[in-house]
């Protein structure tokens, strides 16, 4: 069973978002560490447990790279922020 604290996939989709334009993340590649960055941060400060399914929640969080592009406001017109 996938136990999570404080943190909701959504909300954390919503951070990966806001902290990917702060960072001028716009390549896949940044995207996926990016995910793996920010879920760790939130399990270093204990709002998720760290026996919670971290592969299952990136790999979620990963299928969104399309959302994040659209989110962004990424095409091939505007590849960049």
């Amino acid at each position: 069973m996938v136990e999570y604290l404080d943190v909701d996939r959504e909300g954390l989709f919503q951070e990966i978002v806001e902290t990917g334009r702060a960072e001028g993340v716009t390549n896949e590649e940044a995207y996926h560490e990016l995910i793996d960055a920010v879920i760790e941060d939130h399990r270093r400060v204990g709002e998720i447990h760290d026996d919670s399914s971290y592969n299952a929640m990136a790999e979620a969080l990963r299928g969104r790279w399309m959302e994040y592009r659209e989110a962004l406001g990424l095409d091939a017109a505007h590849p960049e922020i």
